[in-house]
């Protein structure tokens, strides 16, 4: 695969040097050159793309929805906490409706959406020349590794998407458009607020200068409360109060996004150089033949940090890879309903099913957190570690040994598991876990 993203950045890079002198003028020129970007882009992000694990909080929150039991992280406890309401909403539709997987709907749907980066980038910069959308075109492609590598199946890609198309609303005359999608904006991430504050403020200049009428502040406003006022009533209606605060996500957009942003930027810059009247012919062709140069030197950055994240996307897929022959061999191992802790993994969590009860021994900070312990009763057991380790470890954290037992098992090939048991329930989890031959007990010495 990393062979065909050099494959791909050649054939882009040929193409774009051919017909650079065509591209203000031939729509065909355009077309092609941005679908070979597209080509490239969607191989970049099948070389990098690997899913974290806190992304599996809303998949397994999507699976529950899709099976019909809520928008809830355990089922029979209602928990606020996504911060990304209308990433959940999108990836959960596969499921519901043609009983997809959720992981893969997802990360093809992320695909989907920073392609529509590169589109929409192209679109942006396009207003103002036609070189600088396919410049800005470019830039985002490249750009797009950092959507991928570590964040694939998030709302990242959905929500940049959501900026620059609110941008692009913006300064082509559709307020109301922008308001909508500024709103999405706050219902993918918490802090698309900002985004949706910039936007109205930006309008509001714009009128108190007399440089458009005050309809574009109120008709952004109104488009955005549309979709706000419901989505806020149904959180205080659904988990019995109003939003407390704005959740955070651990994925941070702002590389992506900053990158798309500037490349629209640097495009937009390049474009109206490149149109101006010069006196020197030859200093002319010679500008015009340096920015896709430059432009596609940048896009080839991509290339070498894809390479070089290989040996980090082998490990990460491997360990996903054993975390799900673990998850399912404890739902198909456990009776229905058992209670376990996942150390925070929430992959561990997805991969066990929706019928497991997934607490923990302590919680943070905030006391909704113990809720779970109260209402479910202590874990049966704990898995420490989501994956095999090289050497059997037949140690216990301190907060567990007085109730837990330890217990290892052995994968032929792979490595070794711990698992924290319950005393009180210790002989009956070891036959019901030993049954299966793909992992083996071994006692500890």
């Amino acid at each position: 695969m990393p062979g065909a993203l050099v494959a791909a950045w050649l054939a882009l890079a040929g193409v774009v040097i051919a017909a650079w002198p065509r591209v203000p003028t031939q729509r065909a020129s355009r077309g092609w050159i941005l679908f070979l970007v597209l080509v490239f882009a969607l191989v970049l992000q099948l070389v990098v793309a690997t899913v974290p694990d806190d992304a599996f909080v809303t998949f397994r929150y999507a699976r529950n929805m899709a099976e019909g039991y809520g928008a809830v992280y355990t089922i029979g406890e209602r928990t606020q906490g996504l911060p990304n309401f209308l990433w959940l909403v999108l990836v959960t539709l596969p499921r519901a409706l043609f009983g997809a997987d959720v992981v893969a709907g997802a990360v093809v749907l992320g695909i989907a959406c920073a392609l529509g980066c590169v589109v929409v980038a192209y679109l942006l910069a396009k207003r103002f020349t036609n070189n600088a959308g396919i410049v800005a075109a470019l830039l985002t492609a490249g750009a797009s590794l950092l959507a991928a590598h570590g964040l694939a199946g998030t709302e990242t890609p959905l929500f940049v998407l959501l900026v620059l198309a609110g941008c692009l609303a913006l300064v082509t005359g559709h307020p109301v458009v922008a308001g909508v999608l500024a709103a999405l904006a706050v219902m993918t991430r918490s802090d698309g607020v900002v985004f949706a504050l910039l936007g109205e403020g930006w309008l509001l200049t714009a009128a108190v200068r007399r440089r458009s009428s005050w309809w574009g502040p109120a008709g952004y406003l109104l488009g955005a409360l549309v979709f706000l006022v419901p989505w806020w009533a149904w959180e205080a209606t659904y988990y019995g109060h109003p939003r407390s605060g704005w959740p955070a996500s651990s994925h941070l957009p702002y590389g992506f996004l900053l990158c798309a942003l500037a490349a629209v930027g640097a495009a937009v810059a390049s474009g109206r150089t490149s149109n101006r009247p010069s006196p020197r012919p030859r200093r002319r062709l010679a500008e015009r033949r340096v920015v896709p140069v430059v432009a596609l030197v940048l896009c080839a950055v991509s290339v070498p940090a894809a390479f070089a994240a290989q040996q980090v996307v082998h490990v990460d897929r491997q360990r996903m890879a054993q975390t799900t022959e673990i998850g399912h061999w404890l739902r198909d191992r456990l009776p229905s309903g058992s209670n376990i802790d996942t150390f925070g993994n929430a992959a561990l969590a997805y991969r066990a099913g929706p019928r497991m009860m997934i607490t923990g021994v302590t919680g943070p900070a905030s006391e909704d957190e113990y809720a779970p312990v109260a209402l479910f009763g202590l874990p049966v057991l704990a898995a420490p570690l989501a994956w095999y380790s090289p050497a059997q470890d037949c140690g216990i954290a301190e907060k567990y040994a007085q109730r837990y037992e330890v217990a290892t098992f052995q994968r032929a090939g792979l490595g070794w598991l711990t698992l924290y048991l319950r005393a009180d329930s210790e002989s009956r989890l070891l036959s019901q876990l030993s049954a299966d031959q793909r992992l083996t007990y071994v006692p500890c010495p």
